[in-house]
C-alpha cells in the first residue's frame, strides 16, 4: 500500500487477537488495539504485555453497562422463561462489533480487524460474504450470522485461512507472550463449575422458578429452577426411571419440566425462526441451503418460507433432534454464511420433505 492505512484490532489478551494484530503489522498497516472492558476485573496482564510486545497503542473502552443491558439481562430473561439463548451470537452484533467500530471511528479509524476464524470476500456484485474458516475445527462463522453489510464492509479477519496450530507457531516465532496461553472454553461471563443460566440469573437478581419433573403425567422428581435446564438434556436430572430420560419441554408458567424416554419425541420436522438476518441484505431465492441449530452440529439441508410476520418456517430434510427455542439457527450455502435467526416454535417429528 502506498500510504499506511490506520486500522484497529480487537484485543483480548489471547493468542488469536495478538496474532491478528501482528499479521496486520506485517501487512504494512498502522495498528491500534481496542479492548472492550466488560467486567469489573482489572485489565488482563497478558493484554498489556501483548500490546507492549507489538509496540502498538491500546485503547480501552468501558462497556460494562452496555454489556449488562444488551447481552446479560436479555439472556437471563430468556432463561427465566424456559428458553436457551446464545449470548455470544447476540453479543457480536449488539455489543462487540458495534462498540469496536464506534470507538475506532471516534479515533479516525475506519476498519477493525478481529481474531475470528472466518473468511471475508467481496463478490463480483460488490456484496461482502462471510465464509467458514479454513480450520473447520475452529470456524466461528456460526456466531457472526447477525453481521450486516454495514459491519462487513468495515472489518477484516486475518486468521481466516490459518489453523490454530499455525497461529500458535506464528505467535511463538514472533515472541508474543500469549503464544502458549490456553484457549477459553466458556462464555466470557461464565463462572467455572456453574451453569450459564445460573450465572446469568444471579447477575440479574432474578427469582428461581422451581417446579417438578413430569413423566407420563406423573411427578417423578423436583428441580431447582428451569433456568438450569435445556431441551434434550440428559445429565444432571437426578431422576430414576430405569432408562435414560431427556427433557422434552419446559413450562415456565407452572415451572414443570416434562421428560421423555423416547428419542423420537425429541425430533422436530419443522420450526420457526424469528429475528432473521441475511448477511447480504437479501433473502436467498434458491440454491443448496443448510441449517445448523448448534455451533457444533452438522449442517442439514432445509427448505424455508417467509411467514406474514417476517419469521421463517424451516423444514429440514430429516427431522432434527432437540431443536431448542432461543438457540441460533444459522444458514449456509456450502461454505458461505447466509444468515440466521433465533429458534422460536418447534413442530413435530414428521419428515416434511
Amino acid at each position: 500500500m502506498s500510504e499506511r492505512e490506520h486500522i484497529a484490532v480487537a484485543m483480548s489478551g489471547g493468542v488469536d487477537s495478538a496474532v491478528a494484530a501482528y499479521l496486520a503489522l506485517q501487512q504494512g498497516y498502522q495498528v491500534t488495539g481496542i479492548n472492550l472492558h466488560l467486567d469489573d476485573e482489572p485489565a488482563d496482564e497478558s493484554l498489556l504485555k501483548c500490546a507492549e510486545a507489538l509496540q502498538i497503542p491500546l485503547l480501552q473502552a468501558d462497556c460494562r453497562q452496555a454489556f449488562h443491558d444488551r447481552v446479560i439481562a436479555p439472556a437471563a430473561a430468556e432463561y427465566a422463561v424456559g428458553r436457551t439463548p446464545n449470548p455470544c451470537c447476540d453479543c457480536n452484533r449488539v455489543l462487540k462489533f458495534h462498540e469496536l467500530l464506534r470507538v475506532a471511528q471516534e479515533h479516525g479509524i475506519n476498519r477493525v480487524f478481529t481474531g475470528h476464524y472466518v473468511q471475508l470476500m467481496q463478490d463480483e456484485t460488490g456484496v461482502f460474504r462471510l465464509l467458514k474458516g479454513s480450520d473447520q475445527s475452529k470456524d466461528q462463522s456460526y456466531f457472526l450470522y447477525r453481521l450486516t453489510q454495514n459491519e462487513l464492509s468495515r472489518v477484516g479477519f486475518p486468521l481466516g485461512q490459518l489453523t490454530k496450530v499455525e497461529v500458535r507457531r506464528i505467535a511463538a516465532e514472533a515472541g508474543l507472550p500469549c503464544a502458549s496461553r490456553p484457549d477459553s472454553q466458556d462464555a466470557c461471563f461464565q463462572i467455572p463449575g456453574e451453569c450459564c443460566g445460573e450465572t446469568l440469573r444471579r447477575r440479574c437478581g432474578l427469582p428461581v422458578n422451581r417446579g417438578k419433573f413430569i413423566h407420563n403425567g406423573k411427578i417423578v422428581g423436583k428441580h431447582d429452577g428451569i433456568h438450569r435446564y435445556t431441551i434434550g438434556q440428559r445429565q444432571g436430572l437426578n431422576v430414576a426411571l430405569g432408562v435414560p430420560a431427556y427433557i422434552a419441554a419446559i413450562d415456565a408458567a407452572s415451572g414443570n419440566i416434562y421428560l421423555t424416554t423416547e428419542n423420537r419425541e425429541l425430533l422436530a420436522g419443522s420450526f420457526t425462526v424469528k429475528q432473521v438476518n441475511w448477511c447480504s441484505g437479501e433473502m436467498p431465492s434458491d440454491g443448496e441451503i443448510s441449517v445448523r441449530i448448534r455451533y457444533r452440529s452438522p449442517g442439514c439441508d432445509c427448505r424455508f418460507a417467509e411467514l406474514d410476520n417476517g419469521d421463517l418456517l424451516v423444514t429440514p430434510g430429516v427431522p432434527l433432534r432437540a431443536v431448542t427455542p432461543g438457540q441460533a439457527a444459522v444458514f449456509y450455502a456450502g461454505n458461505v454464511l447466509l444468515g440466521g435467526g433465533v429458534i422460536d416454535r418447534v413442530g413435530g417429528g414428521e419428515n416434511a420433505f
